[in-house]
């Protein structure tokens, strides 16, 4: 069902067998190293031992509140940030089929999964799909909006990453990011955001806490703020 480039499972670097990997691996990530690796030896089993494992609903909480707040437009460009394996492109070409999404993502591997999934049309979900280390140098890409479920989490991504992410989006373009709510404060989420609205560079947001996972999930009660804001005219 999938394709791209894919490394073999089998890669020394190897410290568990695909369906061990957890969400305590996920957590334990430090280095952009670390998330190739770890998302290099999970890609093929993700959606199984993860998604369809732990009644991950993030995703699905992320698209609906983008279908409650962002208008619909012809042609909408969104980026998909921390794409993984597509949940979140999947849900929104179904609600929202009018939007051109692509998916960043610093795993080849998940994004191979990606890239094999399918509108109602048959067309791809996902119009282009780029290898993306989001601490690093960022494509030099404009879209109308963005979405992001799972990247901003323990031992992922802090607020830094998500200023920078800022200026990928036109001005008043949207922003439907979700922040795990321990490590919104924790990590100064709150802050960072408090100082973009400052700025001018954001309008202050709109937060939604959701849950992460679904009733009957061992990790069921984790939740996640999903900050809905705009794009304004500072930085550009």
């Amino acid at each position: 069902m999938y394709s791209l480039r894919v490394i073999d499972d089998s890669t020394p670097d190897s410290t568990h067998s695909p369906e061990a990997i957890d969400l305590a691996d996920a957590y334990a990530v430090k280095t952009p190293e670390d998330s190739r690796r770890l998302y290099r030896q999970w890609a093929k089993t993700y959606n199984k031992t993860f998604i369809e494992a732990n009644s991950y609903i993030y995703p699905r909480a992320i698209v609906e509140l983008f279908a409650t707040h962002v208008p619909k437009l012809p042609a909408l460009k969104v980026v998909d940030v921390g794409c993984g394996t597509g949940a979140v492109g999947s849900y929104l070409s179904s609600l929202r089929p009018e939007c051109a999404i692509d998916g960043y993502d610093i795993s080849p591997e998940m994004l191979a999964q990606a890239s094999l999934l399918r509108r109602s049309d048959n067309s791809a979900v996902y119009e282009n799909l780029v290898e993306v280390d989001l601490t690093g140098q960022l494509p030099q890409q404009k879209f109308d909006a963005m979405t992001s479920s799972g990247t901003f989490t323990h031992g992922h991504l802090g607020p830094e990453t998500l200023l920078a992410l800022i200026d990928l989006v036109v001005q008043d373009g949207w922003f439907v990011v979700g922040v795990n709510a321990e490590h919104f404060e924790a990590r100064g989420f709150n802050r960072a955001i408090d100082s973009a609205v400052l700025q001018g560079r954001i309008t202050a947001p709109f937060i939604e806490l959701v849950d992460v996972y679904g009733p009957g999930s061992p990790h069921h009660g984790d939740r996640a703020k999903v900050c809905i804001f705009r794009r304004t005219n500072g930085h550009e």
